[in-house]
């Protein structure tokens, strides 16, 4: 995954510095849908004296995703307080809503950053949450009227991903064609994602596998 690091200087009155050890990942979108509102412009607003105390750790637009803090270190995005579990646990993710950007796209990036979250930090998707957990907000704006089907979203995306270490892992559907390659020797293990297992099976109703 491409991330654009762009961290907020160190002895910012928005970088407290403290560690954090991420057990959440709170949405957000950005409310400004200025030209111009990009992730990049975003990045320039948190790293100035502007931004005040407020921060957070990604920016997601329709092109690129760029980060402003490490993800061990807390930031101030989720309103509830200096020791609160959303500025203290969470991962903040400020989704754009420029008016010169897709917003769609900017979506599916922030889904696809927020599977890689999860898969890095080994964080539940029961722990993905809106801004509006943490301090009533109505924020995701955009998100909230569908926060479920986001979620499922995050879900299917999540599966695709999902590894199979062992062959009993392996979906029943694939797992002939899969076998078939481990016997011929063309692959040693049946580690793959669901792509993966797709492709076998194609191959194997192909006649490619013997």
């Amino acid at each position: 995954m491409n991330i654009i690091q762009d961290f907020i200087p160190k002895g910012n009155r928005n970088r407290p510095g403290n560690t954090m050890n991420p057990r959440y990942i709170t949405v957000h979108n950005t409310g400004n849908v200025n030209n111009g509102a990009n992730a990049l412009g975003h990045s320039n607003f948190i790293k100035s004296l502007a931004a005040g105390s407020t921060s957070w750790h990604y920016t997601v637009d329709d092109q690129r995703i760029v980060q402003h803090l490490p993800t061990n270190e807390n930031g101030w995005h989720a309103g509830d307080g200096g020791h609160g579990p959303g500025n203290r646990t969470s991962i903040g993710i400020e989704i754009c809503e420029n008016a010169d950007g897709n917003y769609a796209k900017a979506e599916e990036k922030a889904v696809e950053l927020i599977v890689h979250l999860m898969e890095t930090h080994n964080i539940p998707v029961e722990n993905v949450v809106s801004h509006k957990k943490w301090s009533n907000k109505q924020c995701p704006h955009r998100i909230l009227p569908r926060w479920g089907a986001f979620i499922e979203t995050i879900k299917e995306k999540a599966s695709e991903k999902t590894v199979a270490k062992r062959f009993d892992e392996v979906p029943d559907w694939a797992r002939p064609s899969v076998k078939k390659l481990m016997d011929r020797g063309i692959i040693g293990d049946p580690v793959g994602d669901a792509t993966f297992y797709r492709i076998a099976v194609i191959l194997d109703r192909l006649k490619v596998i013997a």
